[in-house]
């Protein structure tokens, strides 16, 4: 009986170990236009990109869900030509603002990158503040969803007609806790 509940161990220790692989075949996704692999000589990893959320209401709230995969598994240099059409129908259909108005909110939301121009005035440094003429970029207790909602519901880029004042906030206006002061700075997982 001893001897048979070794071989079993045995072989499922065996399997366990022939499974793992540093072998850049057996990390592929499954889909491989997906990956993004390092240079072959530094680095045999291969790394796939999941999300995109440098301008967070543009992927969760802005391009239709059937369509999140697709979008989350794009390049920023594809944006402008691929998704204006789904952010200026849903600033224009869903907020109700004129096209011009939609078309300035894509063109500052698009390409889905996280600007900064360090030749420009430091202040203020706030999510959307490049399109100010300011510095860009953002600090973390920056609260992006609110901004993004007040540019698109609301008069954050000046735009005073057709406001819907009650959908400029998620009303979460804090992280639930504090940031840390030294690197890397967010808060402990809870």
């Amino acid at each position: 009986m001893r001897t048979n509940s070794l071989r079993a161990l045995s072989v499922a220790a065996f399997a366990l170990f022939a499974a793992c692989s540093d072998d850049v075949a057996s990390t592929a996704p499954l889909n491989p236009s997906d990956a993004v692999s390092a240079d072959a000589g530094t680095d045999r990893r291969i790394y796939v990109q999941k999300d995109r959320l440098a301008n967070p209401l543009v992927s969760e709230v802005m391009v239709v869900k059937v369509l999140h995969d697709k979008y989350n598994s794009g390049i920023p240099s594809s944006d402008v030509g691929e998704w204006t059409d789904d952010l200026t129908g849903f600033v224009n259909g869903v907020a109700g603002r004129s096209p011009a108005y939609a078309s300035a909110i894509a063109g500052a939301l698009l390409p889905d990158m996280l600007l900064t121009y360090p030749k420009r005035d430091g202040t203020p440094v706030f999510w959307l503040s490049w399109v100010f003429g300011g510095y860009g970029g953002r600090s973390l207790p920056d609260d992006v969803v609110d901004i993004g909602l007040g540019a698109i519901f609301g008069t954050l880029l000046g735009n005073t007609n057709n406001v819907t004042p009650g959908l400029t906030t998620d009303n979460v206006n804090a992280n639930d806790a504090a940031f840390r002061s030294i690197f890397p700075y967010l808060a402990a997982a809870h």
